[in-house]
């Protein structure tokens, strides 16, 4: 479809604005052996009509876009996406809420800095619905340490954890530029015992909960941060609030019918799952490598 839009394209560059309907394929052959025994007419139509050629691929790239994107909901509704859920996971909201919304983040991604604030929104709106499990996608080496640093405070308090995450959403750019001895500090200045932090960052398990997130992330083939999983379904960047309330008081009434589908895409099936595409996901995250 994006080759045959191209084409069309340079007809009309060429003046070939009507052509008619028994005419329009041989015109179009001859447009192929034309431009491929004299490829430097492609190069001067594009000098000619850069903007409405490039509006055209622009146009066929969203088309491409959606198409990828109706596949995925498709496949998600027929194998829901099932994150592991461990018991001392770091949350927000209520314990038992019958909504378990997995957020896939980095500390150092401004979209992910919007999308918290937007999970906190969700639990004032839900508060008997939602409880937010913190996962991370972490990019970068700096952006991994901030993630063992939250995982570390929240063996000693959870409340230092939730108040190291908020500082560092709230001042990336100053601390990115630190590096770790700016968050190390930071986590002290909120009150972490600093020893007990320096021995916690050791302990193997922690730094394997982040290679976990990780995996299972690419498994369910994520390729941007902040991304969600809401009832199964995942929900790619930081979307407005209204998407996450519908997302959530659907996963409610589905648990009260029962309507869950059976079944459900493990992380471990797929674990080759970040195939590399072109296009980016969404429009507000940001893209992982």
């Amino acid at each position: 479809m994006a080759k045959r839009r191209v084409i069309v394209a340079l007809l009309v560059i060429f003046g070939f604005s009507v052509v008619p309907a028994r005419g329009a394929q041989n015109v179009e052959a001859e447009m192929r052996t034309l431009l491929k025994e004299h490829p430097e007419i492609l190069l001067e139509a594009l000098r000619k009509e850069k903007a409405q050629l490039l509006g055209i691929l622009e146009e066929a790239a969203q088309e491409r876009q959606q198409a990828e994107e109706k596949r995925r909901i498709e496949e998600e509704m027929k194998n829901p996406l099932k994150p592991v859920l461990d018991p001392g996971r770091l949350s927000l909201g209520k314990a038992d809420a019958p909504v378990v919304v997995v957020e896939y983040s980095d500390f150092f991604c401004h979209y992910c800095a919007a999308g918290a604030g937007i999970m906190k929104e969700l639990i004032k709106t839900r508060p008997e619905a939602v409880k937010v499990v913190f996962k991370h996608f972490a990019a970068a080496p700096v952006s991994r340490q901030a993630a063992l640093i939250f995982e570390a405070l929240g063996l000693q308090k959870p409340e230092l954890a939730w108040a190291f995450h908020d500082a560092v959403f709230a001042n990336q750019e100053k601390l990115a530029e630190g590096g770790e001895a700016a968050l190390r500090e930071l986590a002290v200045s909120l009150g972490a015992d600093a020893a007990r932090l320096d021995a916690d960052m050791k302990r193997p398990e922690l730094d394997e909960r982040l290679k976990k997130d990780v995996e299972e992330a690419r498994a369910f083939k994520f390729r941007g941060t902040p991304t969600y999983v809401v009832g199964g379904m995942s929900i790619r960047g930081a979307a407005p609030l209204p998407v996450f309330e519908e997302a959530v008081d659907k996963a409610v009434q589905n648990a009260k019918s029962g309507a869950a589908a059976p079944g459900g895409k493990e992380a471990k099936v797929a674990a080759n799952g970040a195939a590399g595409k072109d296009n980016k996901e969404c429009t507000d995250c940001r893209e992982i490598k």
